[in-house]
């Protein structure tokens, strides 16, 4: 294979990577209880960012979720809701938001 991407050039093996890495990249919702105040959404932010993987967080506490990407190669789902559970914010994945 190294053979074909030095023949392709470096600009090809570039792409190949590129796509390589994004291919594990997915973006989910998470409906989150128990946020009370406006101060939740920081707790749930830094919480999550700590799990390995995850890349972005957003969190609402108007809508009472949490928007994150995350790479489904090196975390999961269950992974994501332990993380909120713990910190005493259960979570659930939004459907039609994965």
């Amino acid at each position: 294979m190294r053979s074909r991407l030095i023949g392709l050039g470096f600009g090809a093996g570039l792409a190949l990577a590129a796509a390589a890495a994004s291919a594990a990249q997915r973006e989910v919702v998470l409906d989150v209880a128990n946020m009370s105040c406006p101060a939740c959404p920081y707790i749930i932010e830094q919480t999550l960012k700590k799990v390995d993987g995850v890349h972005e967080v957003e969190v609402s506490y108007e809508t009472k979720t949490a928007r994150v990407v995350f790479d489904d190669a090196v975390t999961t789902l269950g992974a994501l809701s332990e993380a909120t559970a713990a910190v005493g914010f259960p979570s659930t994945v939004r459907e039609g938001g994965s």
